[in-house]
């Protein structure tokens, strides 16, 4: 075709589209014109990117779900196509992940137990979804949310092993978590700012929720540690540090603080003790800066943040809830533990009661007996569907065969976080402490069940299993080729003898 011919074809469909687009803008519709934008800028990076353009999107939905949380969640272009960010990412991104895999362009499953485990427990959950449709309609899906987000995990895995797009990626993380350091500062100072200027179609881009903010801080804190590892720029220690401090000016920070401990814990375990030494000392400072000014202030010392930390502490060794907390900022710290408790309890005896092995489905209601325990019948605000921990939504959605599975995928990870953290490399050590931090909040609070926290957590998890390879790639590599090649651009697969640190075997 001639170039002429095609210019004034082009021209005539761009002018077509755009009165199309101006048209619906003007009737207040906005979807097709965040789909002409969409399919734009797709186009640019294919043209300009060497790193896939999938792994853009991807990067994109994880630092909006990190900077604005639950209010990035409720996004939707248009009220014509209800799909939220997760899933439109999902619907893109998948068909694009098969067709490579169809053509061997990229591996989407590795042959492993991470790999395998997943695999299982997405079976159990997808051959009771359609039962659980039949009697509980589109609800049950919503549920198997939980479930289907684990397609992320392979979406990361595939991209992680493409050298440009796994850049895109960490790089995103970056921008993320640092990104999330004003956006909480600004909440911090103005609580209503953001919410009521920084909105889509009336829905705020940016808003967040106490829990989910401690623990992507908790992620953030070793993230960004670890970029320090990786280049000793002390820009990066001020963000670490400011990571971990604004922790505990949450209102609900318990979570995080636990998953913090946890996860230094395995790194001192490992024999990397500099970061707790790093933690132990602006604690320290903090803590004294605080009461100095408590103190010559004339404020009580039981009143500061410092004693407020305390007693969210030892909170955590108070299941029962019967301590005596008197920091006003500490909340019910007793109720808290209680409501837990008796959740978990209740949802554990259904289940038992009703169908110990395969759970009471997708869709079922996990809090009417708690309602009813816990005195809450009359409260219209409560909306909750999930008992705030991973490992009961699972015994309560798919039962004790589904328990079995996510402690496979659990202890599957656990091996690869040490395995990682062992490793030394920066950004392994960054991706297995972010993947600990999210694990362990999701044990004590509603992470998992909902795209704030299970999309960070797969995708980072997907990530991070491609790196044993890549650093036993990198272990034997020079410097000076470790870069892939611009034509495959696959990271360096380890040569005949380098250690395997993947299967500890040489």
């Amino acid at each position: 075709m001639s170039p002429r011919i095609r210019l004034i074809l082009f021209a005539v469909v761009g002018v077509a589209i755009g009165m199309f687009v101006g048209a619906d803008i003007a009737n207040e519709h906005y979807g097709w014109a965040v789909l002409v934008i969409l399919a734009c800028t797709w186009l640019v990076v294919k043209r300009v990117s060497a790193a896939k353009t999938d792994s853009w999107l991807l990067a994109v939905v994880v630092i909006g779900y990190v900077v604005g949380n639950r209010g990035f969640a409720q996004l939707q272009p248009s009220d014509l196509v209800p799909l939220l960010p997760a899933e439109a990412a999902l619907l893109v991104v998948v068909p694009m992940l098969l067709f490579r895999m169809f053509f061997r362009q990229s591996l989407g499953v590795r042959r492993d137990w991470l790999n395998y485990s997943i695999i299982i427990w997405v079976l159990i959950g997808a051959i009771r979804l359609p039962l659980d449709m039949n009697r509980y309609g589109v609800i049950a899906l919503r549920d198997f949310a939980t479930v289907y987000y684990a397609a992320f995990f392979f979406i990361a895995q595939a991209l992680g092993t493409h050298f440009s797009s796994e850049k895109v990626l960490t790089r995103g993380l970056t921008v993320a978590f640092v990104g999330l350091l004003p956006v909480v500062v600004s909440i911090l100072i103005s609580p209503d700012f953001l919410v009521d200027n920084f909105t889509w179609r009336g829905v705020p881009i940016i808003y967040h929720k106490s829990d989910l903010i401690a623990t992507s801080l908790a992620a953030g804190f070793f993230w960004l540690w670890t970029r320090w590892s990786k280049s000793h720029r002390r820009f990066w220690l001020l963000a670490a540090a400011a990571s971990l401090l604004l922790i505990a000016l949450m209102m609900s920070p318990r979570a995080g603080m636990f998953a913090v401990a946890l996860t230094t814990a395995i790194w001192v375990i490992a024999g990397r003790w500099r970061i707790a030494a790093f933690q132990l000392g602006i604690i320290s400072a903090a803590t004294v800066i605080t009461l100095a000014v408590m103190t010559f202030s004339g404020g009580e010392i039981t009143t500061s943040v410092p004693y407020s930390m305390y007693e969210h502490a030892i909170s955590i060794f108070d299941p029962a809830g019967t301590g005596n907390y008197i920091n006003n900022e500490s909340g019910d710290l007793g109720g808290n533990n209680q409501f837990r408790l008796i959740w978990w309890r209740d949802v554990v005896e259904d289940t038992l009661a009703e169908a110990p092995l395969l759970g009471q489905g997708f869709g079922a209601d996990l809090s009417t007996r708690f309602l009813a325990d816990y005195d809450l019948l009359g409260d219209e605000t409560f909306s909750a569907r999930s008992p705030h921990s991973m490992l009961v939504t699972v015994i309560g959605r798919m039962g004790f065969i589904g328990l079995a599975a996510w402690i496979m995928v659990s202890g599957s990870i656990a091996v690869l976080v040490w395995r990682l953290l062992k490793s030394g490399d920066p950004d392994s050590m960054g991706l297995a402490s972010i993947t600990a931090v999210v694990w362990t909040s999701a044990c004590f609070g509603i992470v998992l069940e909902g795209p704030m926290g299970a999309v960070i957590f797969w995708t980072v998890l997907g990530l991070a299993n491609t790196r044993p390879r890549q650093v036993a790639g990198e272990s034997v590599v020079p410097a000076e080729t470790a870069r892939p090649n611009a034509e495959s651009e696959d990271w360096p697969v380890a040569k005949a003898g380098a250690f395997d640190i993947q299967s500890g075997n040489p």
